[in-house]
């Protein structure tokens, strides 16, 4: 995390007993190195959903902000969407509860209860995910603690185990980045003992099933040629470690490579600069050139965590916040080329409901856009081909990522078009493939690939007949027909507004889009036409991110779609109405204040004139027409520009609900 201001702290009472009692109770001998071995039971639940053996050959989802509970009950999904790791926010105490980067400025190094959750729930959780044989990583804040030294861990308020240099104010200066203040005042890394209350807390977490650590702020952390110990200290413990490292060890464009390559000698080490020019490329409609920032300087492939965006890029106003502003698609594509890399791992950030800085809370569930099959194919990509050589390349604005039984083509921009691309570096086999989104069939030679990319614009090519622990069967989205979307209104907005479009039609609608009914109970619905595909909801400042529709009578809540069961009203068994022969029924749940039906027959496809006969309200909702015994086919419209799709009869005397019919009685 990169901070440039200070923040005023309010103190707060806090007993640290606790605290005191861990350090001085448990202060480490020596750390000891484990073998990591894991059970059978592991074993087995990780081959069950083709995660990866280990961390850095796996992909990470970066839960930011969510309750140990939350990221538990959705463990199984995770499993399945190819994650082999999750990784929270950080267990310590924050000053302050409340909004996320609290969290950033602790108290202390011990599990604290905080707004994630107590250390049982964490324990909880990394029992559980051992069961689908998912990792947990935790953020560790270890740079510094809180501003106020009033309420922080008693034992560290000694001014020697402090620096004094003060804010940093050339961050192409190591001296200053490592011994300056960044927001907060800087612990001394150097200090023996400062090292060994921060390898306690590691054993810690350690001992109550945490897999690996990702370390806030390790660049301004020294390292042992520049006279601290710090990282072979706290790094033995046999655990994964990663570290923050953006930009690189200090802002030079060049000259600081030897200082990364000593980090990895610890830890993985973040490349966020690669992470920008991914999603910078994407968002201006260009497939990135560069395969990589600091592979191409030296760091081996096997020691790099890759990202389209992170907590920091998301959370940080305008300071670091520049992906707050991209739409969920365009980081996708970003996330699709770095995850599908040999060796390099991969962050995926679950987005918070809010892009505000001072809105966005530690313990709420952020996005859950991670379950979409472009990503779940993506990611048992990354694992099923782990081993594999990989060559990056463009061609035809796509980025293409060729491995020996696959590859992933990244569009830069658009959508549902043939492309022909390079083989990248010839790698993958010749042979007939087929995209893990769509089904679509792909024909690769020694030196092209030709197919269908689909709505996401990313493609996931699997030869014919390959596929190892995460070989899974991507649906394809059924064609959209006109009907009702719902929506749940969890930010609370006054109004929301859907505002939809097609990759034929973008111009459905002005923006904000059209007022969506209020149901009751945070839910608003919309009828949409045929045809549509993306939709936003909005309150006309604050909206959601494109989203790809997954039908009609669904429901969008916290970033997912599931059905929506509309709720019906009991029919009034006085004064039924006496179906004829003849009569077709139509239960107007979309509320039209007019409702009409259009029908045909294949030997006449004249029997009416669009947009058809006005049906006549027979009780409460519900309509009936006579329509002629030979009629095949109806449409039913408000005669304005919302209907149904093409809809088969079924015989006489039914009514049409919410896309079935039944017998009418």
């Amino acid at each position: 995390m990169r901070q440039r201001s200070k923040f005023s702290f309010k103190a707060k009472i806090l007993s640290l007993i606790v605290a005191v009692g861990l350090i001085f109770g448990g202060l480490i001998d020596n750390p000891f190195v484990s073998t990591n071995a894991a059970p059978a039971s592991v074993e087995a639940a990780t081959t069950d959903y083709g995660l990866a053996s280990d961390i850095q050959d796996g992909v990470i989802l970066h839960c930011f902000n969510w309750k140990y509970n939350d990221i538990k009950a959705e463990l199984k999904s995770i499993a399945e969407a190819g994650f082999t790791s999750v990784q929270t926010s950080p267990a310590q105490v924050g000053v302050c509860s409340g909004v996320w980067y609290w969290l950033y400025q602790p108290l202390g190094f011990y599990i604290g209860t905080n707004d994630l959750g107590t250390k049982d729930e964490l324990k909880s959780l990394c029992e559980e995910a051992e069961k689908y044989g998912i990792k947990v990583i935790v953020d560790v804040v270890a740079n510094h603690l809180a501003g106020n030294h009033s309420n922080i861990q008693n034992d560290l308020k000694n001014g020697q185990y402090w620096h004094t240099y003060g804010e940093v104010h050339s961050w192409a200066d190591r001296y200053q980045v490592t011994r300056g203040e960044i927001g907060m005042p800087d612990l001394a890394s150097e200090n023996y003992y400062v090292q060994q209350v921060v390898a306690n807390y590691i054993n810690e977490l350690k001992n109550i099933g945490v897999d690996g650590i990702r370390w806030d702020a390790a660049k301004h952390i020294q390292l042992p040629s520049e006279g601290c110990s710090f990282w072979p200290t706290v790094t033995a413990q046999g655990l994964y470690h990663y570290g923050e490292i953006l930009v690189g060890p200090d802002d030079r464009g060049s000259g600081n490579e030897g200082l990364m390559k000593e980090y990895t000698n610890y830890m993985s080490v973040t490349d966020s600069t690669y992470g920008k020019t991914l999603r910078d490329s994407f968002a201006a409609g260009q497939a990135p050139a560069s395969y990589g920032n600091w592979a191409a300087k030296g760091i081996s492939n096997d020691k790099l965590v890759y990202w389209s965006e992170s907590h920091d890029t998301w959370s940080n106003g305008y300071d670091w916040g520049y992906s707050h502003g991209m739409s969920q698609n365009v980081i996708d594509r970003a996330y699709a080329v770095a995850a599908s890399r040999n060796e390099i791992t991969a962050l995926y950030f679950s987005r918070p409901n809010s892009n505000v800085k001072q809105n966005i809370y530690a313990g709420q569930k952020g996005s859950t856009a991670f379950k979409s099959t472009e990503i779940a194919a993506v990611n048992h990509f990354h694992n099923d081909m782990n081993g594999q050589k990989d060559y990056y390349a463009t061609s035809n604005n796509c980025s293409v990522v060729s491995r020996e039984k696959g590859a992933v083509v990244v569009a830069g921009s658009g959508s549902n078009f043939y492309v022909t691309v390079t083989n990248a570096g010839g790698l993958t086999e010749p042979g007939t493939y087929y995209d893990k989104i769509t089904g679509a069939k792909w024909e690769v030679t020694k030196t092209t690939m030709s197919g269908q990319i689909g709505s996401s614009g990313i493609v996931v090519l699997y030869k014919d007949g390959f596929g190892g622990g995460g070989e899974v069967v991507m649906p394809p989205i059924d064609p959209i027909i006109g009907g009702t979307v719902y929506y749940k209104n969890t930010n609370n907005w006054s109004t929301v507004n859907a505002y939809y479009w097609s990759d034929s039609n973008k111009a459905m609608m002005a923006w904000p889009g059209t007022a969506m009914k209020n149901e009751g109970d945070g839910v608003y619905s919309i009828v949409i036409p045929e045809g549509v595909q993306y939709i936003i909801f909005n309150n006309g400042q604050a909206q959601t991110d494109d989203i790809t529709l997954q039908g009609v009578n669904k429901i969008y809540e916290n970033g997912s779609w599931s059905d929506y069961k509309v709720v019906e009203e009991p029919e009034d068994p006085e004064d039924p109405v006496e179906p004829v022969e003849g009569n077709i029924f139509f239960k107007n749940t979309a509320n039209w204040s007019t409702v009409k039906a259009y029908y045909w027959s294949d030997s006449n496809t004249k029997m009416t004139s669009w947009p058809g006969v006005e049906m006549t309200k027979v009780d409460g909702n519900i309509y009936g027409t006579t329509i002629p015994e030979d009629a095949q086919y109806v449409i039913f419209t408000n005669g304005s520009g919302a209907q149904t799709s093409d809809i088969t009869l079924k015989g006489m005397n039914k009514i049409y609900n919410n896309g079935n019919w039944s017998n009418y009685q």
